[in-house]
């Protein structure tokens, strides 16, 4: 999608910018100075002209722009609806996002409040296929100017007097979840014509707001009640002598109002999967950490904030994907094998204490899968960080045939299989044979999905050296293995087209690409690539000359051109005109011409379980 966004170096769109990026889409931002546009184009986005405060240059600069969608982030509390409105339909663009606030709730009377409820109306009323989202309070980050100020005091302070007591609720949203919601907005078609308050997941007493930064800044704070009027009187007197005051009455006053807001219809329509707020709070402290210390005390600290920073991050894609109990649970188990982590420098430990009762996950939208706690290292990985999915438009869909080559133990195909695909699954470890089963079985897709248990481009990779293969975790014994090519792989499943391929080969995905022929049967392709074993600009190169539109992201699931020195990354093709939709894995043609139906799952290639129609 080409998209116009408006506010893009602000605050929130400097997350979404980068985020659309990753995710393929074109991005022009509209850039009212040399600094922004260079800004952005460093991003890797396009830019025009333009400055929302002279009206008269934004048709031209909209048309110019060439877009099919805006997302405007800019505030709608300064007047400039009408001029967007205008330059939006002058420019042909029919779908647009607006930001607008939940501050239009509030019982108080800002100039801006009336600013942007006419805004609003005039959105509304409009011809345009419109959006509304309606933030709370936006935290998270280093440049946060809300919750950034109270880490900042709590750090100072271990007594801290609250109007009112601080019973007065707040659902603080974090800006990188926001970002991710507002995206989906755009492709999300009941989103049309609709407004949607979008908070965090919980509305919160301010009380524990101010403990949960905190406990986030390793401090402990007392909460003193305070009335209210004589505060506001004192933060009114202190704005009136203040140049550049660092505190507002009007913030004051917005602590002593509710500010708790329905988010179900946000959940529902744009996948809206906001993190807890003591999740988000502790990755904002531990990414500002402590500054005034030495050089090399300041390295260490760097280094040990990144691993909590990303630890965090774990902890965060798990509570949205399997829930916030599983996510304190895991966080727990962290804490508890700290030693041991840090001297393996892997999750290992912690994985290994999750495998006591079984989890269940939703890695997709209405779409559930439930795993023993054995496989939930590898759950954390493929559902809760989504490395297969992480781009619109991968996902497994409904009706779809899927090839799933370094099948493992069976988590994408089950996922697959529990969105409603077909799918063949290709594993070289018999060892896995046992768990992949187990989990199709517990999730009841066995009747979706077909193992065969081969190998695939066995030229480079891991597994290219037979002395390796009897060495690897799950390699069975002395056991040997049929190695198949592409176009034996569709035989053996029967189908001669496939809506979408996984692979995972460990390196073997070089050698997979010298056959000639199977790429052409394929609509999507996307697969780890390992750069030991090759350049992944090469295949992504092939698959353009092959007519597909790729995109390489790092292991941080960013949009980039060259991995450097990194080990591995991800790269996502999409075919550019589309071939006829692949027929499902229903049939077969059996050696005496009889047609059979694939029943069940077949764990080993050649010993199919068959029943004859």
């Amino acid at each position: 999608m080409k998209i116009l966004v408006t506010g893009a170096t602000g605050f929130l769109g400097s997350r979404v910018v980068p985020r659309a990026l990753a995710q393929g889409h074109e991005v022009i931002g509209l850039a009212r100075s040399d600094i922004a546009a260079a800004a952005l184009r460093r991003q890797g986005a396009a830019t025009v002209a333009g400055d929302l405060t002279h009206p008269a240059g934004l048709t031209a600069a909209f048309a110019e722009a060439g877009c099919t969608a805006l997302l405007n982030l800019a505030s709608l509390g300064f007047g400039h609806t009408d001029a967007i409105m205008s330059a939006t339909l002058a420019a042909g663009i029919r779908r647009a996002v607006f930001l607008s606030t939940t501050g239009i709730f509030t019982s108080l009377d800002p100039p801006s409040k009336r600013v942007r409820i006419a805004a609003e109306h005039t959105i509304r009323t409009s011809e345009l296929d419109w959006t509304i989202i309606r933030p709370t309070m936006i935290y998270g980050g280093p440049d946060d100017r809300n919750m950034a100020r109270l880490l900042a005091l709590v750090r100072r302070v271990g007594v801290l007097p609250l109007p009112g007591g601080g019973r007065r609720l707040h659902q603080p949203v974090h800006v990188d979840d926001l970002a991710a919601t507002v995206l989906r907005t755009l492709s999300a078609d009941a989103a049309i014509g609709r407004s949607y308050d979008v908070a965090g997941p919980q509305a919160l007493p301010f009380r524990e707001v101010v403990a949960a930064a905190g406990a986030a800044a390793g401090r402990r704070v007392y909460c003193i009640p305070v009335p209210v009027r004589p505060v506001l009187a004192a933060a009114r007197a202190y704005e009136r002598r203040a140049d550049t005051p660092w505190l507002r009455a009007e913030q004051i006053a917005r602590l002593v109002e509710d500010k708790a807001f329905d988010i179900s219809a946000a959940r529902h329509d744009l996948d809206h999967r906001p993190r807890p707020f003591g999740i988000g709070i502790a990755e904002q402290a531990a990414a500002a950490g402590h500054p005034g210390r030495s050089s090399r005390r300041t390295e260490t600290r760097m280094t040990r904030t990144h691993q909590a920073t990303q630890l965090l991050q774990d902890i965060r894609r798990i509570a949205a994907v399997a829930g916030a109990p599983t996510a304190l649970r895991f966080g727990a188990a962290v804490i508890r094998h700290a030693r041991t982590i840090q001297r393996t420098g892997t999750l290992d430990a912690a994985d290994g204490a999750m495998a006591t009762r079984s989890h269940t996950f939703q890695p997709l939208p209405g779409v559930q899968v439930t795993l023993p706690g054995t496989a939930f290292g590898g759950a954390r990985e493929m559902y809760c960080r989504g490395v297969y999915h992480a781009i619109p438009g991968y996902a497994p869909a409904p009706g779809e045939v899927v090839v799933d080559l370094g099948a493992n133990q069976g988590l994408f195909s089950t996922l697959a299989a529990r969105a409603g695909a077909d799918v063949i699954a290709v594993e070289a470890q018999r060892g896995f044979a046992s768990a992949f089963t187990q989990h199709a079985a517990g999730n009841g897709v066995s009747n979706r999905i077909q193992l065969l248990h081969a190998l695939v481009g066995p030229a480079t990779g891991v597994l290219a050296d037979p002395r390796a293969r009897q060495t690897a975790s799950h390699w069975d014994g002395d056991v040997d293995v049929d190695v198949l090519t592409m176009a034996e792989v569709f035989e053996a499943g029967g189908v001669d087209k496939v809506d979408l391929i996984k692979i995972d080969i460990e390196g073997s995905e070089f050698a997979l690409f010298d056959e000639s022929g199977w790429l052409d049967a394929v609509s999507r392709v996307v697969m780890e690539v390992h750069t030991e074993f090759g350049e992944p600009r090469v295949l992504l190169d092939l698959l353009v000359q092959h007519g597909f539109e790729a995109t390489l992201v790092d292991n941080n699931l960013m949009r980039t051109t060259h991995l450097g020195d990194a080990p591995s990354g991800y790269l996502y093709a999409r075919r550019r005109t589309p071939i006829p939709r692949a027929r499902r894995i229903t049939e077969r043609r059996g050696d005496s011409g009889r047609t059979h139906r694939r029943a069940v799952l077949a764990p080993i290639i050649g010993a199919p379980d068959e029943t004859s129609t």
